[in-house]
């Protein structure tokens, strides 16, 4: 065989062999290259459903979290309303008894209502504080109200002290001052408030949940 020949015949072996090495790489490659594509594909669509679910996950606790503010809201604008309309209540009654204390009504209770407040103080020697108004309307009835506390022989007294700033009704002391029992109707209201308070809300609110 002629050199010349040989050797093209080694070369296009060389280049045929060449050839085949390179489409298996090139195929390898793209294969290589598919398998990484699906899997950045899949990854994507992972990443993709992961997001989704967290978006999902995160509407549903804001949802929840707006639902509870809005409760609470709800709730406490609810309280502030019945708080708003216990108070009209009180006031509405504040107002009566201002009315109640100015009318011929309460001029005649007045004396029964100071020898009962001195009854309940538990005591035959006191000392009456009123208004000025009903000091002097008390102090025209000293002695019915000396008589009616007097029992078995012991002889009650009665004075009366400087006029107070009240609606009506009385308050009542010892002699000495020490002890007192408020029965004005400022006093009897702060006493007795929470059990009205709860009376009134009874009244007004049962039934309306």
């Amino acid at each position: 065989m002629p050199v010349n020949k040989g050797t093209q015949l080694m070369v296009d072996e060389i280049l045929r062999e060449a050839k085949e090495q390179a489409a298996s790489v090139v195929g390898a490659a793209k294969k290589e290259a598919a398998t990484i594509l699906n899997a950045a594909r899949f990854t994507a669509r992972e990443e993709e459903e992961r997001e989704a679910k967290e978006a999902r996950e995160k509407g549903k606790r804001v949802y929840e979290e707006v639902l509870v503010e809005g409760k609470i809201k709800a709730k406490k604008e609810a309280l502030q309303k019945r708080e708003e309309t216990i108070n009209e209540v009180f006031k509405e009654v504040e107002k009566k008894l201002r009315k109640y204390s100015t009318s011929k009504t309460y001029q005649g209770d007045l004396i029964s209502l100071a020898i009962d407040s001195c009854r309940k103080f538990g005591s035959n020697h006191v000392v009456i504080y009123a208004n000025e108004r009903d000091s002097r309307v008390l102090k025209r009835a000293q002695k019915k109200i000396v008589k009616a506390l007097s029992v078995k022989g012991d002889v009650a007294s009665a004075s009366f002290g400087k006029p107070i700033q009240t609606m009506g009704g009385v308050r009542i002391a010892t002699t000495d001052g020490k002890i007192e029992f408020d029965n004005t109707f400022e006093g009897k209201m702060r006493r007795d408030f929470d059990t009205l308070r709860v009376k009134v809300a009874r009244l007004l609110f049962e039934g309306s949940r």
